[in-house]
């Protein structure tokens, strides 16, 4: 079975960030449209030769997400949606109707709340990354968060190289702007957009900018969890350039240690001399995608994915209904040769059989016969000497009667009435002609005597 070659896409205002397996590519965008998008992302198909069987997933940058750390008095899974979505028309400045939005539960605190992560993105910046697929025949999968895939890049990067504490930061760096992660207990805690990036801090005004940005974005994430007491922050992306100015100010200020993370994919990338463009968040999706990750479900996607899969089933639901019926007409079509090869075979063994049959019923008849004499309980012999032992000399016996697997029948005549129960008495009472039982008596002349004459049968 082929395995599926898994791509991760992310759109930026002037470039497509892909990576393919682990391999990373970019492509300048002269625009935001369907077509451009289009024409990008199938150019970087090509040169990495990819089939048809794809894992597609979308990154949607974080400064196009509007973030929030909720706490809900629930646990109800289907309470919190409903929690969440008054949340919504209350505290987000925009219709219900104009966006898309996901959660991540981050689970009960054991005493009265739920902490969630909220994302709402418009709906708009959805049309045009969905629309480019259309040309491309893709159908994208999950649509996440960068913000997690920072989580998910901090982790493969960091392997073997860095004990990753319970509570830490990342600060990546892209062209155009920054993102503040707080991670606590493994999971995204919170983030923060800073709206400088690697462009704006070649500028030494925006670069005081964003240091106050920054400064105002920990504290802002120190505050939304005050169990996280993080003593390192992580730089990623376009950040290794500012590690140094960044130092003083972590340390000084909030006794934070910075350190640079890099994967050998991310340094191959530097290579190409695009220095400016951060590619942890595809990298990281690229290295895992956790089952809770926060993800946007989109209701075109939904029933395209459906219908995508209902297809597949009719498909293989047809061809393994034509392969069943060629199967059977094979086995209908072999059983009928059997058949009449077995009949032909048949015809001809009892034409033989036949010049035979009267000599093996004869053979038959004879062994009945024999069988009689070789049982020793139910022989005739057995019966008649059982017979001689018991008859007294008061009954006479005239007549018997025996066939095989049948009653035993005894005739025979007495004087006296009383004489033949005693007689049939102790016919019952031996093992050969146990329950014996007189049948009838009826009295009769007999040379000018009255004889008694009696029918006892043993079953």
């Amino acid at each position: 079975m082929n395995m599926r070659t898994k791509i991760v896409i992310e759109v930026l205002e002037h470039y497509l960030k892909v990576s393919v397996g682990r391999k990373v590519a970019v492509e300048p965008l002269g625009n935001l449209e369907p077509r451009s998008i289009s024409l990008a992302l199938n150019s970087i198909l090509k040169q990495n030769k990819c089939g048809k069987n794809l894992d597609v997933s979308v990154v949607l940058s974080r400064n196009k997400i509007t973030v929030r750390r909720v706490d809900l008095p629930s646990q109800d899974l289907k309470e919190i949606e409903q929690m969440l979505g008054l949340y919504l028309i209350r505290q987000i400045p925009y219709h219900k109707e104009e966006v898309f939005w996901a959660y991540q539960n981050l689970g009960f605190d054991g005493v009265s709340n739920s902490h969630l992560i909220l994302a709402v993105a418009l709906k708009n910046v959805f049309k045009n990354i969905v629309s480019s697929f259309v040309p491309v025949n893709i159908l994208p999968e999950p649509i996440l968060m960068s913000s997690q895939g920072l989580v998910h890049y901090v982790t493969d990067a960091a392997r073997n190289k860095v004990t990753l504490p319970v509570s830490y930061m990342i600060l990546d760096i892209d062209i155009s702007y920054s993102d503040l992660v707080l991670v606590h207990n493994q999971k995204l805690g919170s983030s923060v957009v800073i709206p400088q990036g690697a462009v704006q801090l070649k500028n030494p005004l925006e670069k005081e900018k964003f240091n106050a940005e920054l400064k105002q974005a920990i504290v802002a994430l120190n505050n939304e969890i005050p169990d996280a007491k993080c003593e390192k922050l992580f730089l990623t992306g376009a950040a290794s350039s500012q590690l140094v100015s960044l130092e003083s100010i972590l340390d000084a200020d909030f006794n934070l240690e910075a350190q640079y993370l890099s994967t050998k994919e991310y340094d191959n990338f530097l290579s190409s001399g695009l220095k400016d463009i951060s590619l942890s968040a595809v990298l990281g999706f690229n290295y895992q995608v956790a089952k809770d990750d926060l993800r946007f479900i989109l209701p075109e996607i939904q029933i395209k994915k459906d219908m995508k899969f209902k297809l597949q089933q009719l498909m293989i639901l047809g061809i393994g209904l034509i392969y069943v019926l060629i199967m059977l007409g094979g086995i209908a079509l072999v059983r009928l040769g059997q058949q009449q090869s077995y009949a032909f075979n048949l015809k001809n063994r009892v034409i033989s059989l036949g010049k035979n049959a009267k000599e093996l019923e004869d053979i038959t008849s004879k062994l009945k016969i024999a069988r009689q004499y070789m049982d020793v309980k139910s022989s005739a012999l057995t019966y008649l000497n059982g017979l001689n032992r018991l008859c007294p000399e008061n009954i006479v016996i005239t007549n018997y009667n025996w066939e095989l697997g049948k009653a035993f029948t005894i005739r025979g005549y007495a004087q006296e009435i009383p004489d033949i129960l005693d007689f049939t008495n102790t016919l019952s009472n031996s093992e050969i002609f146990k329950g014996a039982q007189n049948r009838y008596t009826r009295r009769r002349k007999l040379k000018d005597k009255d004889v008694i004459d009696f029918e006892i049968f043993i079953k």
